[in-house]
């Protein structure tokens, strides 16, 4: 029965199912109705959990789709900026490049060159206006191309009627060519050239007119040569200086020293220095050095912060082959280079002339690889003097065999002119010296002698460099006669010549006269070291080990880089048996000559009797892949038979 089940718990002791307890819970109510409403209630609760689900979905999306707006909006917000950074890009690159117009054309020094008038009938030939002022500008540009100015800069200059850049400014159909040469003209400083060409009785005349200068006529009948005079008048107008240096290359000594001279009348300071900065090159050319001299001096008194007029200074105390003040000469004029006069010279020059200068005087201390590497950069800094001479040399002179050797190859046998080149004589003689090859030596001087004394304004150099090396040469050879002979012929004033002498008297056991000629070239020379070193070598070849190395101190006191003493002191130091503090002197002297094969040898040599023949191994090998001399290369032969 329904009533006696009621309130009664299974049979079987459980708990009961949820049917079961919705049963007990609704009392009388009906199973039937019960199992409905609980159907109905679980079918709720279903759909609860489904539309629980599709409102998280709806929210995840609405999740991506914000932040996919957000994104977008950042992205815009990104775009927009960069936009705006383009703009504003844009108006400054506007502003800087009026700036820049408004810069160049306020600085703007450029010869500007108009068409000129012509006949008619000679336009119709086809020697139009413009034709013939673009012959003129051609002329201009030719001679001044074939100097390389040392005072004066050269002139840029431009046609009239050049073509100029055709970008239209918007709404005023200006183009930005018209709109340069306004600004130019009006904030310029141009020189504007102008002429007319006539006919005459005789042919034509052709009419020259620059800046404020009256106009100048010239007559004939060729009208290239009337072009070709009428350059020669602008560019003397023009750039005087640059034009006297013109002439002097054209070999018209004559016109240029007049014009030069001229010059060193009129004008402010700095140009009159230029002048005679001009006139002692002229000079030089000539090979009056002592007179070149004494016009750089006027130039400097006139203005001391004239780079050029040192700089003829130094090459003429060069010439004359006073090394202390030549090397004085390229310290003062160092920074002259970077100073305010600077500016008024051709930028090649500028960036060129200082490593000039520094090499010049690291050779006068003996820094042979310091002086190479500054001819290096001077010749890159200004191609248009190339010229690896200098660096070849200083090359030979550091033990680098190799090195000189494959700058050598580089250097013409002529000159542009057809003549014989002397340059590869003098790389050959300084090689020949590190190979103690004196024969060899005397034959490259000689043939330098050769080319040499058919041009009178290398009086001075044949007698200052290539006498006094001659003689040493024969002195070395054993022709001590033709020595003296030709060592009589050198002045005294001259510190090679002084040192050869020395070496002459060496070579005749005169230890007195040799002593004397080596203390007065070492007096003068407070910053030179190559009396001592020298000296101390002829010690050290005579067996006076502590004299020679006295000698070595000195000359390294004076020039700490100049590799020589170094490593003869160090040889002096063998053959005291102090091989022990032989090696700190190689390595020092190894710092300034890397290349040197006699130094690694002798280093070897040190290493082994200081009982260390693993790092003796190690130098022999450099030594054998470098050059060293016959009589080295003899005595590392015996040197290993006895010791190997």
């Amino acid at each position: 029965m329904a009533d006696e089940n009621t309130g009664q718990a299974p049979a079987d002791g459980s708990t009961g199912t949820a049917p079961e307890v919705a049963w007990s819970t609704l009392g009388a109510a009906s199973r039937t109705k019960a199992d409905a409403f609980i159907d109905e209630q679980t079918r709720l609760a279903g759909k609860q959990a489904i539309i629980a689900d599709l409102q998280i979905d709806t929210l995840q999306k609405k999740d991506e789709f914000e932040l996919s707006h957000l994104r977008f909006r950042q992205f815009s917000d990104w775009a927009r900026f960069a936009l705006e950074i383009a703009a504003f890009l844009v108006v400054l690159l506007v502003i800087c490049g009026l700036g820049t117009m408004l810069w160049n054309a306020a600085e703007d020094r450029d010869l500007v060159v108009d068409a000129f008038s012509v006949p008619p009938d000679v336009a119709q030939s086809g020697m139009t206006g413009s034709v013939l002022a673009g012959r003129l500008l051609d002329s201009f540009g030719a001679m001044q191309a074939s100097v390389v100015g040392t005072t004066e800069t050269a002139a840029s200059y431009r046609g009239g009627g050049a073509s100029e850049i055709r970008v239209e400014i918007p709404e005023t159909g200006i183009s930005l060519g018209e709109l340069n040469q306004y600004l130019r003209a009006w904030l310029g400083h141009e020189t504007h050239v102008s002429g007319d060409l006539v006919r005459t009785a005789n042919g034509f005349a052709l009419t020259l007119r620059y800046g404020d200068a009256p106009g100048t006529t010239l007559s004939g009948s060729d009208i290239a040569k009337l072009v070709d005079q009428s350059a020669e008048h602008l560019f003397a107008g023009l750039r005087p200086l640059l034009y006297g240096e013109y002439l002097a290359k054209s070999r018209r000594s004559d016109e240029a020293l007049a014009m030069i001279v001229a010059l060193t009348r009129t004008g402010d300071a700095g140009a009159r220095s230029r002048a005679y900065a001009d006139w002692a090159e002229l000079l030089e050319q000539q090979g009056d050095y002592w007179s070149a001299r004494q016009k750089a001096l006027a130039g400097l008194r006139l203005d001391p912060d004239d780079p050029t007029a040192m700089g003829r200074l130094m090459g003429s105390d060069a010439a004359l082959d006073h090394e202390e003040a030549g090397r004085s000469d390229a310290v003062a004029g160092l920074p002259l280079w970077r100073g305010p006069d600077a500016n008024e010279f051709d930028a090649a020059l500028i960036a060129s002339a200082p490593h000039a200068f520094s090499a010049y005087r690291a050779e006068m201390e003996g820094d042979f690889a310091a002086a190479a590497a500054e001819e290096a950069q001077s010749t890159a800094a200004d191609p248009r003097r190339s010229d690896p001479t200098g660096e070849a040399s200083n090359l030979a002179r550091d033990h680098d065999v190799a090195a000189a050797e494959q700058l050598l190859e580089l250097l013409p046998a002529k000159l542009a002119d057809g003549s014989l080149n002397d340059d590869p004589h003098e790389v050959r003689y300084q090689l020949a010296c590190e190979q103690d090859d004196w024969k060899t030596a005397r034959a490259e001087l000689s043939a330098t002698q050769q080319i040499l004394h058919v041009r009178p304004h290398y009086a001075v150099y044949l007698k200052t460099r290539v006498l006094p090396q001659l003689a040493r040469a024969d002195a070395a050879s054993g022709d001590v006669a033709e020595a003296e002979k030709l060592i009589a012929q050198t002045p005294e004033d001259c510190d090679e010549c002084m040192r050869d002498r020395a070496w002459v008297a060496a070579a005749q056991r005169d230890w007195a006269e040799m002593a004397r000629d080596f203390s007065v070239v070492g007096a003068r020379s407070p910053h030179i070291p190559f009396a001592e070193a020298d000296w101390g070598e002829i010690l050290l070849r005579k067996g006076d080990y502590d004299a020679a190395i006295a000698k070595f101190k000195e000359a390294n006191a004076k020039s700490p880089h100049f590799a020589d003493p170094l490593e003869m002191w160090a040889e002096a130091l063998i053959a005291k048996n102090r091989s022990d503090l032989a090696l700190a002197k190689f390595e020092e002297a190894n710092k300034y000559a890397p290349n040197w094969g006699r130094l690694h040898l002798k280093w070897g040599e040190a290493l082994f009797y200081m009982g260390k023949p693993e790092e003796s191994k190690r130098q022999f090998a450099i030594a054998a892949n470098l050059d060293l001399s016959p009589a080295d290369k003899a005595s590392f032969a015996s040197w290993m038979k006895a010791h190997g």
